[in-house]
């Protein structure tokens, strides 16, 4: 099977190659084939990248850099369009660019602009072209940026008193400035200088004010290539009643009348005007407006997620933290905010209204989904409950119950139990319920109102039961913890998450002897027993990947820190518990674990061109078991290999360190403390939705301590180098937008669990038996 979809992938490869030779197939008489577009910069600022965004005619692209492979699939086409073939082909495929001349003149003055845009005003661009007897075009931009202009000397005029004090109390044009002197000389810094002092007078009360009252007057006269900027604030305009417009201070404007309307239907209600008031609740300023015998959502939650005070100045950041505040409620499909300008004596008022529109408060789902856990495939299914607004406090309760089947594919010591390769074994079903309130809840401890206002915020109780039949062992999990997740609100893509205490409880009720047997001594023991995980964990995840905008560079990056059996162990020893024979305390007959462990992963993708991209990431993770106990819990322990690994392997077949599998192996074998992972893959656009990559891969696991049952997999400073696995391969992947479904093919090209120049399987590659590969839902990293 392999075999066949190697020959078949190596045929289709070849074919669209030989297409692509002959390039000019579809283009008429006269014109000629864009062929190739460079682009020669000696401006520092711009990758060639950031520059082709501006080029206005393009070649197709070459498939990993090799061929084009689209415009190969488009000329295997004939010209009878009648025929399903050649319109499949040519859909699939990627037509031929045919020069366009003018475009060339126009990508010329796009490079102007940008250029001086950016402070290179006296740069210069020209364009060369090459048009061959082959009907094939060539295109060469120059671009020279000469001396570039820079700011000398950076000031401001203020004339409003009020507004110069903000200045200098918030130090606007020092500390939090983006202008300053020595810069280029760059407009679109500029532009974003204005957005961000406008944003600043508005968080102090300046409801009004927008960026068009600044200005910037430049002065070039000193030095050819210096500029002397001055910041200019100018006053408002007001309409007379002769008609004529007079200049006037800023207003600062302070909120009056804040009103919340809860049960608001916008395809009802054409405004505020036409809601009907049926009852109401005041308080502390506030009113409350709803529809029902009571609110539906509490009071204190909606002035807990309301960032406005009564007579308190206006405030941007105030208004947007509200916003985001009210549409994170899941009890609330959507929230908008509205406001109403007026006079008061001498003072400038708002009324604020927030305008609340209530979410379904129940919904049942079910879901199917394909599994593949250490490499047995099998199908799941799980029915969803979820209530929005448990307690009228927007608290979401999640209710799931899940079950699964596998077949396991096993040719080792479990041959015995049926003919067949392929046993009906894995049976899985589990209940999962959690509980998640929009706030912190810590007993006697109180949050700032700032955090209150940068931070979004939930409190998450939750509970579960697994239970597990394998033809290995049946196995039974109950957990339980008590999470916080936090994370600022103008940056969603961070997230903070505390398992302040996380209890899990492994009970197996039968466990196969031959299966025991053959596990290690420490397996025995400590990863396949009754067993207590009494911990706490942090992780941290960023990421500024963004699947609405694929074509820029990208970066995530985790860590995480778990510690499990330290309190327990420390009351053991206060209260004196009696050890067992073996030296270790137990909790109602029950070993607990005791170890700490760390991950970190990260990953970064750069964008080549729309259709390239490069990918690496470096991951890894370390876990030392002390104390109570002598090796990490099976669930805690790091396995190599598999589709988000070191491709070449199957997953748990890589490893630790040297160690050589036999017989007698059981995947309790291959795994270890200590993890790293080493991925670099190229990625590029097929046709249609279909994406290639090829990749290498590097990694390991290995054991801190010695254990005599995996002997070559402790990891030693002066060896460890030498175990790291390699792996290459090409992948396939067939991309919908909102996921991507993946095909990886590795083959080993390092192998440390052979020795000599047999360990160098990429000198002596079989493809037969020396490779893996993988379906996988998502990127690898």
């Amino acid at each position: 099977m392999k075999t066949k979809f190697l020959y078949h992938i190596t045929l289709l490869l070849i074919l669209l190659g030989c297409a692509s030779c002959h390039t000019t197939k579809f283009v008429p008489e006269g014109e000629y084939l864009l062929d190739k577009v460079k682009i020669e910069s000696d401006v520092p600022d711009y990758r060639t990248y950031d520059l082709k965004l501006y080029v206005r005619q393009l070649p197709n692209y070459k498939m990993l850099g090799i061929g084009k492979f689209m415009l190969g699939m488009y000329n295997l086409a004939g010209h009878d369009s009648t025929k399903w073939i050649n319109r499949f082909l040519r859909k699939m495929g990627e037509e031929p660019v045919i020069f366009d001349s003018t475009l060339v003149f126009k990508t010329d003055r796009e490079f102007n602009k940008l250029l001086i845009n950016k402070g290179y005003i006296n740069a210069a661009v020209t364009s060369e072209i090459t048009r061959k007897n082959n009907k094939k075009a060539n295109v060469v931009y120059r671009i020279r940026g000469n001396m570039p202009y820079r700011i000398r000397q950076y000031d401001a005029e203020i004339e409003d008193d009020s507004i110069a004090q903000i200045f200098e109390q918030d130090k606007i044009l020092e500390a939090k400035s983006l202008v300053k002197e020595g810069m280029l000389f760059d407009r679109n810094q500029l532009d974003a200088e204005r957005i961000r002092i406008a944003a600043s007078l508005r968080d102090h009360g300046y409801y009004a004010f927008k960026k068009d009252y600044i200005s910037y007057e430049a002065d070039t006269a000193l030095n050819a290539a210096a500029v002397d900027l001055t910041l200019k604030l100018h006053s408002s305009q007001t309409l007379l009643p002769s008609g004529n417009y007079a200049e006037v201070l800023h207003k600062k404007y302070y909120y009056d009348k804040i009103q919340i309307y809860l049960d608001y239907d916008p395809l009802k209600r054409t405004g505020i005007a036409n809601y009907p008031k049926k009852d109401s609740i005041s308080i502390n300023g506030y009113t409350i407006f709803y529809q029902g015998n009571k609110p539906s959502l509490r009071t204190r939650t909606l002035l807990d997620k309301c960032f406005i005070q009564p007579q308190k100045e206006y405030s941007q950041t105030r208004e947007e933290a509200t916003y985001s505040a009210f549409s994170a409620l899941t009890a609330l499909s959507s929230a908008h905010l509205q406001f109403n300008e007026k006079q008061r004596n001498d003072s400038s008022l708002l009324d604020c209204f927030i305008l609340a529109t209530p979410a379904r408060k129940q919904s049942i789902s079910y879901s199917i989904e394909g599994t593949n856990t250490t490499g047995d495939i099998g199908a799941a299914m799980s029915l969803n409950y979820v209530h929005k607004n448990l307690f009228r406090g927007s608290e979401s309760f999640y209710l799931r119950l899940r079950g699964a089947s596998e077949a396991i594919t096993r040719n080792t010591i479990y041959s015995e139990y049926s003919s067949s390769e392929s046993l009906l074994g894995n049976v899985e079903w589990g209940v999962e319920a959690a509980i998640r309130i929009p706030k912190f809840i810590l007993p006697r401890i109180s949050i700032s109102d700032d955090w209150k206002l940068r931070m979004q915020t939930y409190t998450e109780f939750a509970l579960s039961y697994n239970d597990q039949k394998r033809i290995e062992f049946d196995r039974r999990l109950l957990s339980g913890g008590i999470r916080y997740n936090w994370q600022k609100r103008d940056r969603l893509s961070t997230l903070h998450r505390l398992n302040l205490l996380n209890i899990d409880y492994i009970y197996l009720p039968r466990i196969d002897s031959l299966f025991y047997n053959y596990l290690p001594r420490n397996a025995k023991s400590f990863g396949y027993t009754n067993q207590f995980i009494v911990g706490t964990s942090y992780s941290f995840t960023h990421t500024t990947f963004d699947p609405m905008q694929k074509q820029r560079n990208a970066h995530s990056l985790r860590f995480s820190v778990e510690s499990a059996g330290n309190l327990l162990y420390a009351a053991s020893s206060l209260l004196k518990w009696k050890k067992d024979d073996e030296g270790y305390y137990q909790l109602f007959n029950t070993y607990y674990a005791q170890f700490v462990k760390g991950d970190f992963d990260y990953s970064k993708t750069i964008v080549i061109d729309k259709q390239n991209s490069l990918a690496w990431r470096v991951g890894g993770g370390i876990g030392y078991p002390y104390g109570n106990s002598k090796v990490l819990p099976f669930e805690k322990r790091y396995y190599s290999g598999g589709a988000n690994s070191v491709r070449a392997w199957s997953v748990r077949e890589l490893g630790p360190g040297s160690y050589v599998p036999n017989a007698e192996s059981t995947f309790a074998h291959q795994a270890g403390d200590i993890k790293l992972d080493l991925n670099f893959e190229y990625r590029s656009r097929f046709f249609w939705k279909l994406e290639a990559a090829a990749f290498i891969d590097a990694g390991n696991v290995w054991t801190i301590k010695n254990y005599e049952e995996q002997p070559g997999g402790q990891f030693k400073l002066d060896t460890f180098y030498k175990q790291i696995a390699i792996g290459y391969g090409l992948g396939l992947r067939l991309d919908f937008d909102f996921f991507l479904v993946r095909l990886d093919c590795g083959w080993k090209a390092y192998d440390p669990a052979k020795q000599g120049a047999d360990a160098w399987a990429i000198l002596h590659p079989n493809f037969k038996n020396n490779w893996a590969w993988h379906i996988a839902i998502g990127y690898p990293f």
